[in-house]
């Protein structure tokens, strides 16, 4: 998704994950209580990369103390011209004398359509009419995918992280 520079944009926001009947956004979290946790500042960002293949990763906190670890990354992965994939990762690490625990989340696994308002005729009721018969009609099925291969990328994730988890407990 290029840059467009625009001043007013419609932004649908499509949660992959809902709590029961409500809408709201499920957050992910991953606790691991072991050997060897420390490793994982270095596995967490190469599986997230390897994975989700973020076009953009915005680091926000890294906080680094004697035994403590955490971080936070905002990543955005473009899927094409009108939505883009957003999750937060969040890790917390505590290690001494190579045991510890950590705690992974993903926060905010979501699918972003935005569609830019800047003309006068994007502002018009005719376009909103035109505009939302062609997301209705032909650019929902695309989303649908998009959300299905968002939620795909989760599981995997999730999966190679409990691999992991394993292979460092087994290690020693």
């Amino acid at each position: 998704m290029g840059y467009y520079p625009a001043g007013n944009r419609l932004v649908i926001w499509n949660e992959l994950y809902k709590r029961g009947g409500k809408a709201g956004l499920k957050n992910l979290e991953y606790s691991y209580e072991g050997k060897n946790p420390e490793k994982l500042i270095a596995f967490l960002p190469k599986l997230v990369k390897f994975i989700f293949g973020p076009t953009t990763w915005q680091q926000k906190e890294v906080k680094v103390t004697e035994g403590g670890y955490s971080a936070t990354w905002y990543l955005f992965r473009d899927l094409d011209g009108f939505t883009y994939f957003r999750v937060d990762v969040d890790l917390k690490i505590k290690y001494k004398d190579g045991k510890g625990s950590a705690k992974i989340k993903l926060g905010e696994p979501v699918m972003i359509t935005e569609y830019t308002v800047d003309s006068v005729w994007q502002k018009s009721f005719f376009y909103e009419i035109f505009r939302m018969f062609w997301h209705n009609t032909f650019y929902d099925k695309k989303l649908r995918a998009h959300m299905d291969w968002g939620r795909k990328q989760v599981s995997c994730f999730e999966e190679k992280l409990f691999a992991y988890f394993d292979e460092l407990n087994s290690k020693g």
